[in-house]
Protein backbone atom coordinates (compact mmCIF):
# COMPACT_ATOMS: atom_id res chain seq x y z
CA UNK A 1 0.00 0.00 0.00
CA UNK A 2 3.22 2.40 0.60
CA UNK A 3 4.47 1.44 -2.53
CA UNK A 4 1.52 2.91 -4.09
CA UNK A 5 0.84 5.78 -2.49
CA UNK A 6 4.79 6.74 -3.22
CA UNK A 7 3.67 5.96 -6.53
CA UNK A 8 0.73 8.00 -6.90
CA UNK A 9 2.60 11.18 -4.99
CA UNK A 10 5.19 10.78 -7.55
CA UNK A 11 2.84 11.44 -10.85
CA UNK A 12 1.10 14.17 -9.46
CA UNK A 13 4.37 15.50 -8.95
CA UNK A 14 5.21 15.05 -12.66
CA UNK A 15 2.14 16.38 -13.92
CA UNK A 16 1.69 19.25 -11.66
CA UNK A 17 5.74 20.79 -11.50
CA UNK A 18 6.41 22.51 -14.80
CA UNK A 19 9.59 21.58 -16.25
CA UNK A 20 12.97 22.78 -14.65
CA UNK A 21 13.95 24.57 -17.54
CA UNK A 22 10.77 25.90 -18.91
CA UNK A 23 10.94 27.26 -14.94
CA UNK A 24 14.28 29.04 -15.49
CA UNK A 25 13.69 30.24 -18.81
CA UNK A 26 10.08 31.69 -16.99
CA UNK A 27 12.11 33.51 -13.97
CA UNK A 28 14.40 34.66 -16.79
CA UNK A 29 11.81 36.19 -19.22
CA UNK A 30 10.42 38.11 -15.93
CA UNK A 31 13.60 39.44 -14.94
CA UNK A 32 13.64 40.38 -18.38
CA UNK A 33 10.78 42.38 -18.42
CA UNK A 34 12.01 44.01 -15.17
CA UNK A 35 15.54 44.92 -16.72
CA UNK A 36 13.49 46.47 -19.97
CA UNK A 37 11.32 48.52 -17.49
CA UNK A 38 14.35 49.47 -15.71
CA UNK A 39 17.49 49.72 -17.91
CA UNK A 40 19.67 51.57 -15.80
CA UNK A 41 18.52 49.81 -12.29
CA UNK A 42 21.83 47.98 -11.66
CA UNK A 43 19.78 45.45 -9.26
CA UNK A 44 17.88 44.83 -12.35
CA UNK A 45 20.94 44.63 -14.53
CA UNK A 46 22.73 42.08 -11.71
CA UNK A 47 19.72 39.61 -11.30
CA UNK A 48 19.65 38.82 -14.76
CA UNK A 49 23.21 38.26 -15.41
CA UNK A 50 23.52 35.59 -12.39
CA UNK A 51 20.64 34.47 -13.95
CA UNK A 52 21.77 34.01 -17.24
CA UNK A 53 25.13 32.34 -15.66
CA UNK A 54 23.05 30.12 -13.78
CA UNK A 55 21.70 29.03 -17.34
CA UNK A 56 25.34 28.86 -19.05
CA UNK A 57 24.32 31.77 -21.14
CA UNK A 58 27.78 33.11 -20.45
CA UNK A 59 27.82 35.42 -23.16
CA UNK A 60 24.74 37.22 -22.45
CA UNK A 61 25.72 37.25 -18.28
CA UNK A 62 28.94 38.82 -19.11
CA UNK A 63 27.33 41.71 -21.05
CA UNK A 64 24.65 42.21 -18.49
CA UNK A 65 27.24 42.63 -16.24
CA UNK A 66 29.57 44.73 -17.54
CA UNK A 67 26.73 47.21 -17.93
CA UNK A 68 25.77 46.61 -14.17
CA UNK A 69 29.33 47.23 -13.19
CA UNK A 70 29.79 50.34 -15.57
CA UNK A 71 27.19 52.06 -13.89
CA UNK A 72 28.29 50.78 -10.47
CA UNK A 73 31.91 50.38 -10.29
CA UNK A 74 31.48 49.29 -6.48
CA UNK A 75 29.07 46.40 -7.09
CA UNK A 76 31.11 43.16 -6.01
CA UNK A 77 28.55 40.36 -7.07
CA UNK A 78 28.63 41.96 -10.90
CA UNK A 79 32.33 41.74 -10.81
CA UNK A 80 32.54 38.28 -9.52
CA UNK A 81 30.13 36.99 -12.53
CA UNK A 82 31.73 39.04 -14.74
CA UNK A 83 34.88 37.28 -14.00
CA UNK A 84 33.38 33.52 -14.00
CA UNK A 85 31.31 34.40 -17.00
CA UNK A 86 34.45 35.44 -19.09
CA UNK A 87 36.56 32.81 -17.56
CA UNK A 88 33.65 30.15 -19.14
CA UNK A 89 33.99 31.74 -22.22
CA UNK A 90 37.45 31.44 -22.49
CA UNK A 91 38.25 35.47 -22.26
CA UNK A 92 40.93 34.70 -19.54
CA UNK A 93 41.90 38.92 -19.95
CA UNK A 94 38.38 39.62 -19.29
CA UNK A 95 38.34 37.28 -16.35
CA UNK A 96 41.51 38.21 -14.87
CA UNK A 97 40.08 42.16 -14.82
CA UNK A 98 36.58 41.48 -13.33
CA UNK A 99 38.60 39.39 -10.73
CA UNK A 100 40.73 41.83 -9.79
CA UNK A 101 38.04 44.28 -9.34
CA UNK A 102 36.01 41.95 -7.11
CA UNK A 103 39.29 42.53 -4.88
CA UNK A 104 38.97 45.89 -4.62
CA UNK A 105 34.82 46.08 -4.22
CA UNK A 106 34.35 42.83 -3.16
CA UNK A 107 33.27 41.81 0.70
CA UNK A 108 33.73 38.14 1.23
CA UNK A 109 37.38 37.49 2.45
CA UNK A 110 37.04 33.45 1.38
CA UNK A 111 36.03 34.55 -2.17
CA UNK A 112 38.95 36.85 -2.46
CA UNK A 113 41.08 34.27 -1.30
CA UNK A 114 40.05 31.84 -3.75
CA UNK A 115 40.43 34.45 -6.52
CA UNK A 116 43.93 35.19 -5.62
CA UNK A 117 45.04 31.75 -6.42
CA UNK A 118 42.92 31.20 -9.19
CA UNK A 119 44.41 34.48 -10.79
CA UNK A 120 47.88 32.95 -10.08
CA UNK A 121 47.11 29.99 -12.57
CA UNK A 122 45.31 32.44 -14.72
CA UNK A 123 47.98 34.10 -15.74
CA UNK A 124 50.06 31.22 -16.30
CA UNK A 125 47.53 30.16 -18.47
CA UNK A 126 46.91 33.27 -20.51
CA UNK A 127 50.72 33.71 -20.74
CA UNK A 128 51.01 30.26 -22.38
CA UNK A 129 47.90 30.39 -24.49
CA UNK A 130 49.00 33.70 -26.07
CA UNK A 131 52.81 32.53 -26.65
CA UNK A 132 51.50 29.28 -28.45
CA UNK A 133 48.97 31.73 -30.45
CA UNK A 134 52.27 33.82 -31.74
CA UNK A 135 54.22 31.17 -32.68
CA UNK A 136 51.08 29.14 -34.76
CA UNK A 137 50.51 32.57 -36.36
CA UNK A 138 53.83 33.90 -36.62
CA UNK A 139 53.97 34.62 -40.40
CA UNK A 140 50.69 36.73 -39.92
CA UNK A 141 51.96 38.58 -37.01
CA UNK A 142 55.75 39.38 -38.15
CA UNK A 143 54.71 41.19 -41.00
CA UNK A 144 52.89 44.11 -38.48
CA UNK A 145 55.44 46.27 -36.78
CA UNK A 146 55.14 46.41 -33.62
CA UNK A 147 55.18 50.20 -31.76
CA UNK A 148 58.60 51.72 -31.56
CA UNK A 149 57.05 52.71 -27.90
CA UNK A 150 56.41 48.83 -26.60
CA UNK A 151 59.72 47.56 -25.41
CA UNK A 152 60.90 44.44 -23.91
CA UNK A 153 63.38 43.19 -21.96
CA UNK A 154 64.51 39.46 -22.16
CA UNK A 155 66.78 37.67 -19.49
CA UNK A 156 70.47 39.41 -19.60
CA UNK A 157 72.87 37.49 -20.23
CA UNK A 158 75.87 36.23 -17.86
CA UNK A 159 79.63 35.73 -18.14
CA UNK A 160 81.82 35.10 -15.44
CA UNK A 161 83.55 32.50 -13.01
CA UNK A 162 81.38 32.81 -10.07
CA UNK A 163 78.13 31.06 -11.10
CA UNK A 164 76.52 31.63 -8.07
CA UNK A 165 75.56 35.31 -9.61
CA UNK A 166 73.97 33.60 -12.64
CA UNK A 167 70.60 34.33 -11.47
CA UNK A 168 71.49 37.98 -11.57
CA UNK A 169 70.06 37.71 -15.52
CA UNK A 170 66.59 37.71 -14.42
CA UNK A 171 67.11 40.01 -11.16
CA UNK A 172 68.21 42.69 -13.25
CA UNK A 173 65.68 41.84 -16.02
CA UNK A 174 63.02 42.50 -13.82
CA UNK A 175 64.43 45.65 -12.15
CA UNK A 176 64.73 47.13 -15.70
CA UNK A 177 61.27 46.20 -16.11
CA UNK A 178 60.01 48.27 -13.41
CA UNK A 179 61.92 51.25 -14.04
CA UNK A 180 61.04 51.43 -17.36
CA UNK A 181 57.56 50.84 -16.54
CA UNK A 182 57.55 54.02 -14.14
CA UNK A 183 57.33 56.14 -17.88
CA UNK A 184 53.98 56.70 -19.26
CA UNK A 185 55.16 57.09 -23.25
CA UNK A 186 56.20 53.39 -22.67
CA UNK A 187 54.63 49.99 -22.61
CA UNK A 188 57.01 47.41 -21.19
CA UNK A 189 55.52 43.88 -21.59
CA UNK A 190 55.23 41.75 -18.52
CA UNK A 191 57.97 39.64 -17.35
CA UNK A 192 56.13 36.39 -17.23
CA UNK A 193 54.76 36.94 -20.97
CA UNK A 194 58.13 37.00 -22.69
CA UNK A 195 59.44 34.13 -20.45
CA UNK A 196 56.60 31.84 -21.73
CA UNK A 197 57.20 32.78 -25.64
CA UNK A 198 60.40 32.10 -25.39
CA UNK A 199 60.03 29.13 -23.68
CA UNK A 200 57.24 28.37 -26.63
CA UNK A 201 60.12 29.36 -28.87
CA UNK A 202 62.35 26.88 -27.32
CA UNK A 203 59.58 23.95 -27.85
CA UNK A 204 58.98 24.45 -31.30
CA UNK A 205 62.91 24.75 -32.08
CA UNK A 206 63.39 21.35 -30.20
CA UNK A 207 65.64 23.26 -27.67
CA UNK A 208 68.11 24.64 -30.11
CA UNK A 209 68.02 28.53 -28.98
CA UNK A 210 69.74 30.89 -31.34
CA UNK A 211 70.94 34.48 -30.21
CA UNK A 212 67.98 35.81 -32.54
CA UNK A 213 65.60 33.95 -30.05
CA UNK A 214 65.30 37.06 -28.29
CA UNK A 215 64.46 39.55 -31.26
CA UNK A 216 62.07 36.87 -32.61
CA UNK A 217 60.03 36.74 -29.08
CA UNK A 218 60.07 40.51 -29.54
CA UNK A 219 58.68 40.76 -32.89
CA UNK A 220 56.08 37.74 -32.14
CA UNK A 221 54.97 40.14 -28.87
CA UNK A 222 54.31 42.59 -31.24
CA UNK A 223 57.51 44.45 -29.31
CA UNK A 224 59.19 47.46 -31.35
CA UNK A 225 62.19 48.02 -29.46
CA UNK A 226 63.97 45.52 -27.00
CA UNK A 227 66.42 45.85 -24.21
CA UNK A 228 69.33 43.45 -24.74
CA UNK A 229 71.29 43.56 -22.16
CA UNK A 230 74.37 41.85 -20.46
CA UNK A 231 76.38 41.25 -17.43
CA UNK A 232 80.33 40.66 -17.76
CA UNK A 233 82.38 39.71 -14.31
CA UNK A 234 85.65 41.00 -14.43
CA UNK A 235 87.15 39.95 -11.29
CA UNK A 236 85.72 41.67 -8.39
CA UNK A 237 84.11 44.31 -10.75
CA UNK A 238 80.82 43.84 -12.99
CA UNK A 239 80.05 45.53 -16.07
CA UNK A 240 76.51 45.79 -17.50
CA UNK A 241 75.56 46.42 -21.03
CA UNK A 242 72.35 47.40 -22.92
CA UNK A 243 71.64 47.51 -26.57
CA UNK A 244 68.28 49.21 -27.85
CA UNK A 245 67.74 46.62 -30.75
CA UNK A 246 64.99 47.77 -33.24
CA UNK A 247 62.71 44.26 -33.46
CA UNK A 248 61.59 45.26 -37.33
CA UNK A 249 64.84 46.27 -38.54
CA UNK A 250 67.23 44.58 -36.45
CA UNK A 251 69.23 47.93 -36.27
CA UNK A 252 70.85 47.92 -32.64
CA UNK A 253 71.86 51.14 -30.83
CA UNK A 254 75.44 51.71 -29.24
CA UNK A 255 75.45 49.91 -25.49
CA UNK A 256 74.68 51.59 -22.76
CA UNK A 257 77.56 50.89 -20.28
CA UNK A 258 77.97 50.63 -16.60
CA UNK A 259 80.92 49.27 -14.22
CA UNK A 260 81.83 49.53 -10.47
CA UNK A 261 82.09 46.68 -7.80
CA UNK A 262 78.94 43.96 -7.11
CA UNK A 263 78.17 46.01 -3.93
CA UNK A 264 76.84 48.79 -6.16
CA UNK A 265 74.91 47.08 -8.24
CA UNK A 266 71.75 48.74 -7.75
CA UNK A 267 73.57 51.98 -8.50
CA UNK A 268 74.88 50.84 -11.31
CA UNK A 269 71.04 49.76 -12.41
CA UNK A 270 69.70 53.28 -11.71
CA UNK A 271 72.69 54.56 -13.75
CA UNK A 272 72.18 52.07 -16.68
CA UNK A 273 68.09 52.52 -16.87
CA UNK A 274 68.73 56.39 -17.27
CA UNK A 275 70.87 55.88 -19.72
CA UNK A 276 68.27 53.27 -21.59
CA UNK A 277 65.75 56.29 -21.20
CA UNK A 278 68.15 58.48 -23.12
CA UNK A 279 68.84 56.26 -26.18
CA UNK A 280 64.73 55.32 -26.44
CA UNK A 281 64.62 59.58 -26.52
CA UNK A 282 61.99 59.53 -23.03
CA UNK A 283 61.81 62.61 -21.35
CA UNK A 284 60.87 61.89 -17.77
CA UNK A 285 58.60 63.74 -15.72
CA UNK A 286 60.11 64.71 -12.20
CA UNK A 287 57.43 62.62 -10.36
CA UNK A 288 58.47 59.63 -12.87
CA UNK A 289 61.89 60.68 -12.37
CA UNK A 290 61.97 60.33 -8.37
CA UNK A 291 59.80 57.06 -9.03
CA UNK A 292 62.60 55.48 -11.08
CA UNK A 293 65.30 56.20 -8.71
CA UNK A 294 63.57 54.61 -5.84
CA UNK A 295 65.36 51.23 -4.84
CA UNK A 296 62.86 47.89 -3.98
CA UNK A 297 65.46 47.12 -1.29
CA UNK A 298 69.13 47.70 -0.32
CA UNK A 299 69.91 44.44 0.53
CA UNK A 300 72.11 42.26 -1.61
CA UNK A 301 71.72 39.02 0.14
CA UNK A 302 67.90 39.21 -0.59
CA UNK A 303 68.09 40.50 -3.69
CA UNK A 304 70.43 37.30 -4.92
CA UNK A 305 67.14 35.42 -2.86
CA UNK A 306 64.88 37.18 -4.96
CA UNK A 307 66.77 36.48 -8.26
CA UNK A 308 67.18 32.79 -7.34
CA UNK A 309 63.52 32.75 -6.94
CA UNK A 310 62.93 34.09 -10.44
CA UNK A 311 65.42 31.78 -11.88
CA UNK A 312 63.18 28.76 -10.31
CA UNK A 313 60.17 29.99 -11.27
CA UNK A 314 61.14 30.21 -14.96
CA UNK A 315 62.85 26.28 -13.66
CA UNK A 316 58.75 25.33 -13.29
CA UNK A 317 60.52 24.48 -9.35
CA UNK A 318 57.51 26.72 -7.41
CA UNK A 319 58.68 25.22 -4.62
CA UNK A 320 61.99 25.95 -4.46
CA UNK A 321 60.84 29.64 -5.90
CA UNK A 322 58.43 29.93 -2.85
CA UNK A 323 61.51 29.59 -0.20
CA UNK A 324 63.69 31.72 -1.92
CA UNK A 325 61.03 34.58 -2.37
CA UNK A 326 59.91 33.94 1.21
CA UNK A 327 64.06 34.44 2.71
CA UNK A 328 63.48 37.46 -0.03
CA UNK A 329 61.50 38.74 2.53
CA UNK A 330 62.56 37.80 5.20
CA UNK A 331 66.19 39.17 5.02
CA UNK A 332 64.17 42.77 4.02
CA UNK A 333 60.81 43.14 5.03
CA UNK A 334 60.30 45.99 3.11
CA UNK A 335 61.13 44.03 -0.04
CA UNK A 336 57.57 44.66 -1.43
CA UNK A 337 58.38 42.97 -4.47
CA UNK A 338 59.39 40.06 -3.15
CA UNK A 339 56.36 39.77 -0.72
CA UNK A 340 53.99 39.77 -3.52
CA UNK A 341 55.70 37.16 -5.67
CA UNK A 342 55.78 35.17 -2.64
CA UNK A 343 52.40 35.65 -1.52
CA UNK A 344 51.76 34.69 -5.52
CA UNK A 345 53.83 31.81 -5.04
CA UNK A 346 52.28 30.73 -2.10
CA UNK A 347 48.60 30.63 -3.87
CA UNK A 348 49.85 28.88 -6.98
CA UNK A 349 51.62 25.68 -4.33
CA UNK A 350 48.75 25.38 -2.10
CA UNK A 351 45.76 26.04 -4.00
CA UNK A 352 46.02 27.80 -7.74
CA UNK A 353 45.79 24.64 -9.42
CA UNK A 354 42.46 23.58 -7.38
CA UNK A 355 40.69 27.01 -7.51
CA UNK A 356 38.41 27.29 -9.81
CA UNK A 357 35.47 28.92 -11.26
CA UNK A 358 33.14 26.06 -8.93
CA UNK A 359 35.06 26.65 -5.91
CA UNK A 360 35.03 30.47 -6.21
CA UNK A 361 31.62 30.85 -6.65
CA UNK A 362 30.82 28.12 -3.71
CA UNK A 363 33.17 30.35 -1.47
CA UNK A 364 30.35 32.61 -0.98
CA UNK A 365 27.79 30.12 0.30
CA UNK A 366 26.87 31.10 4.11
CA UNK A 367 28.24 34.60 3.50
CA UNK A 368 26.10 38.14 3.11
CA UNK A 369 26.67 38.19 -0.94
CA UNK A 370 25.11 34.85 -1.29
CA UNK A 371 21.89 36.35 -0.90
CA UNK A 372 21.90 38.49 -3.85
CA UNK A 373 22.58 35.66 -5.61
CA UNK A 374 19.81 33.61 -4.33
CA UNK A 375 17.70 36.34 -5.07
CA UNK A 376 18.51 36.36 -8.70
CA UNK A 377 17.81 32.32 -9.11
CA UNK A 378 14.75 32.66 -7.76
CA UNK A 379 14.14 35.55 -10.03
CA UNK A 380 13.87 38.24 -7.48
CA UNK A 381 14.76 41.63 -8.59
CA UNK A 382 16.86 43.41 -6.25
CA UNK A 383 17.60 47.06 -4.49
CA UNK A 384 19.26 48.79 -2.38
CA UNK A 385 18.41 49.52 1.05
CA UNK A 386 20.03 52.10 3.42
CA UNK A 387 23.92 50.59 3.82
CA UNK A 388 23.82 52.56 7.15
CA UNK A 389 21.11 49.84 8.54
CA UNK A 390 23.00 46.37 7.46
CA UNK A 391 26.69 47.37 7.95
CA UNK A 392 26.88 45.54 11.20
CA UNK A 393 25.37 42.35 10.19
CA UNK A 394 27.68 42.80 7.04
CA UNK A 395 30.29 43.14 8.63
CA UNK A 396 29.83 40.39 11.10
CA UNK A 397 28.76 37.93 8.23
CA UNK A 398 32.00 38.85 5.97
CA UNK A 399 33.93 38.06 8.93
CA UNK A 400 32.28 35.19 10.48
CA UNK A 401 29.27 33.50 7.93
CA UNK A 402 27.08 31.77 9.23
CA UNK A 403 23.40 30.05 8.80
CA UNK A 404 21.77 32.50 11.22
CA UNK A 405 23.17 35.56 9.30
CA UNK A 406 22.39 34.08 6.26
CA UNK A 407 18.48 35.52 6.53
CA UNK A 408 15.35 36.45 3.49
CA UNK A 409 13.77 40.06 3.93
CA UNK A 410 11.19 40.65 1.67
CA UNK A 411 10.20 44.10 1.58
CA UNK A 412 6.34 44.75 -0.22
CA UNK A 413 6.40 47.37 -2.77
CA UNK A 414 3.38 49.08 -0.65
CA UNK A 415 2.79 47.44 2.66
CA UNK A 416 6.04 48.37 4.67
CA UNK A 417 8.14 45.38 5.90
CA UNK A 418 8.68 41.79 6.68
CA UNK A 419 11.86 40.08 8.67
CA UNK A 420 11.64 36.03 8.35
CA UNK A 421 14.36 34.54 9.84
CA UNK A 422 14.32 31.15 7.71
CA UNK A 423 17.84 30.28 5.96
CA UNK A 424 18.09 29.43 2.88
CA UNK A 425 14.39 30.01 2.13
CA UNK A 426 13.26 32.36 -0.64
CA UNK A 427 9.86 34.78 -1.35
CA UNK A 428 7.15 32.58 -2.16
CA UNK A 429 5.36 35.88 -3.51
CA UNK A 430 5.34 36.76 -7.36
CA UNK A 431 9.40 37.84 -7.53
CA UNK A 432 8.76 40.86 -9.83
CA UNK A 433 6.34 42.17 -7.26
CA UNK A 434 9.12 41.67 -4.44
CA UNK A 435 12.10 43.60 -4.05
CA UNK A 436 14.96 41.74 -2.31
CA UNK A 437 17.49 44.18 -0.60
CA UNK A 438 20.85 44.11 -1.58
CA UNK A 439 22.50 43.94 1.76
CA UNK A 440 21.46 41.38 4.95
CA UNK A 441 18.15 42.80 6.86
CA UNK A 442 19.02 42.73 11.28
CA UNK A 443 19.00 39.37 11.59
CA UNK A 444 15.76 40.29 13.98
CA UNK A 445 12.60 38.74 13.70
CA UNK A 446 9.61 37.06 15.13
CA UNK A 447 10.29 32.88 15.75
CA UNK A 448 7.46 30.84 16.03
CA UNK A 449 8.07 27.00 17.58
CA UNK A 450 5.69 24.83 17.50
CA UNK A 451 6.02 21.61 19.43
CA UNK A 452 3.59 19.32 18.27
CA UNK A 453 1.64 16.91 21.18
CA UNK A 454 3.55 13.37 21.45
Amino acid sequence: MRIVRIVLALSLLTAVAPPLAAQGADAIAKLEAARDRRPQNVAALRALGVAYYKAKRYSDARTVLDQARRLDQRDGVSALYAGLSSEALGDLTHAKAAYNAYLSVGRTRKVKNEIRARLVALAREEALAAAKAAVANEARISQTPGSPRTIAVPPLTFSGTDSSLRPLERGMADLLITDLSHSSQLTVVERDRMQALADEIRLSQSGAVDSSSAVRAGRLIQAGNLVNGSLVQQGTQLRMDARIVNVSSGVISNPATVSNSLDALFAMEKALVFQIFERLQVNLTPAERQLVERRPTNNMAAFMAYSRGLLAVDDGRFEDATRFFENARTLDPGFAAAAARYQSMQAASSAGQQASATSIEASITGTAEVRTVDAAVSSGVLRSVDPLASTATRVAADLNPSAATTVVATTSVDRGTTVVIAPQQTPSRDPIGTVIPDRPAPPTGTVVVIIRRP
